[in-house]
């Protein structure tokens, strides 16, 4: 690899939060991003894409409204479009009262959320047969991407067009430091240097920062799959969760349901990391088929989440009587890392190097918050203030231990 002088940022890492982050800092900063595979090769371009940020961050108002705002505004944007979508969290009737009072304090914060009846929402979309619940909250200001991989792509894309260099195929081997600093990363080919370095290569940042300092992350899986239906999940169908059954869906545009869930902490996480080895293979039959890059990568899944989704989409899908009629057409997985109490790290930590950024630790949620992590690296690399408050994102919130549970996308509302 070669490579000219040197940058004011480079980003190891070309996942979402990466590509975001360097399209977020090409404007006025020298970037450069090295990944090791492809571009979104790894868990965001194997990422279910639903966005909900109220519904995660709805006591952080503007950094919920940072990330709505952002989605909406980069649809358009290098082939990518967004999918605005209301989301419902379905409720079973024992849990009404504890819903419908959530859905007041998220209201209370000033978002669209309201509680809806169970009858309300199958009038609206005979997809659902909701005899079981009660209804669901409802957040009028969620939405989806269809593929993630194609996001991903397409924030790399315009950071290109904003100045950014990206360089894939090459593995970064450690960071440069010298006097107390970051002076670049370590590479095949030698040092390349960097005034600062952002970190975001996801469930492998706490490997490659193990000389440096301690990153308290786990890895987990994530897994998600295509159902066939009968009748066509139309357009206007809104994302949701029973989060009770640790089960999410969507719908896809070209027609079929995404289930997802399958989540659990992983001892070693390299064999099950499956993504897209070779972008031009992937887009070319992306082309062929219609489908998704995560249809086409079509990993496999294991069979108890399988089965989870076979007992699960009766529950609430019209049309699916018995499991035997959930037909799985597509499986894949992904491995993110995650924390101890489910936020990410996005910080420049006092123990660390000077000028060495973490970006790591998204839960799950890396498409939803791609836009935050962006916005708050930029505030640490050009010292300017954050849109929002990130305390909740500095790593000394956090302590050593890295044999907590894992706080997965469904710890809030499986209560």
């Amino acid at each position: 690899m070669s490579h000219d002088g040197s940058y004011d940022v480079i980003v190891v890492g070309a996942g979402a939060t990466g590509c975001a982050t360097a399209r977020e800092l090409a404007p006025d900063h020298d970037v450069l991003v090295i990944e090791a595979g492809e571009v979104g090769g790894g868990a965001s371009g194997m990422a279910a894409g639903l966005t909900a940020p109220t519904l995660f961050a709805y006591d952080r108002p503007a950094l919920a409204r940072h990330a709505n705002e952002f989605l909406r505004a980069f649809s358009g944007t290098e082939g990518f479009e967004y999918n605005a979508r209301p989301r419902i969290e379905l409720v079973y009737p024992e849990n009404e009262d504890a819903a419908r009072e959530r859905a007041e304090v998220m209201s209370s914060y000033g978002f669209p959320v309201s509680f809806v009846s169970a009858g309300t929402i199958e009038a609206r979309h005979p997809v659902f047969d909701l005899e079981r619940f009660a209804g669901a909250i409802e957040i009028a200001d969620a939405g989806f991407v269809d593929d993630t991989y194609v996001y991903t792509r397409a924030l790399a894309r315009d950071a290109r067009n904003r100045g950014a260099t990206i360089r894939t195929g090459v593995e970064v081997t450690g960071v440069a430091t010298a006097g107390g600093r970051v002076v670049g990363v370590e590479a095949p080919e030698g040092t390349v240097e960097g005034r600062h370095v952002v970190v975001a290569a996801g469930w492998q940042t706490k490997d490659l920062l193990a000389d440096v300092i301690h990153v308290p992350t786990r890895p987990f899986l994530l897994q998600a799959a295509s159902v066939d239906l009968e009748r066509e999940v139309g357009p206007d169908v809104p994302l949701g969760r029973l989060a009770s059954e640790d089960v999410y869906f969507r719908p896809q545009n070209d027609g079929r349901l995404r289930l997802g869930g399958g989540e659990y902490l992983l001892d070693d996480p390299a064999p099950l990391a499956d993504g897209v080895d070779d972008a031009e293979e992937v887009e070319t039959r992306m082309a062929e088929t219609g489908r998704t890059a995560q249809e086409v990568v079509d990993s496999a899944t294991d069979e108890e989440f399988r089965e989870r989704l076979r007992e699960v989409a009766p529950l609430f899908v019209e049309e699916l009587d018995t499991p035997s009629d959930v037909a799985v057409t597509a499986g894949w997985r992904g491995v993110d890392a995650a924390t101890a109490d489910g936020e990410p790290i996005v910080d420049e930590p006092a123990d660390a190097p000077d000028g060495l950024v973490l970006c790591t630790g998204f839960n799950g949620l890396g498409i939803t918050k791609s836009p935050v992590a962006a916005a708050a690296v930029r505030s640490l690399v050009a010292g300017e203030d954050a849109p929002f408050d990130l305390e909740r994102f500095e790593l000394d919130r956090l302590g050593d231990a890295v044999d907590f549970p894992l706080q997965d996308t469904f710890a809030m509302g499986r209560d």
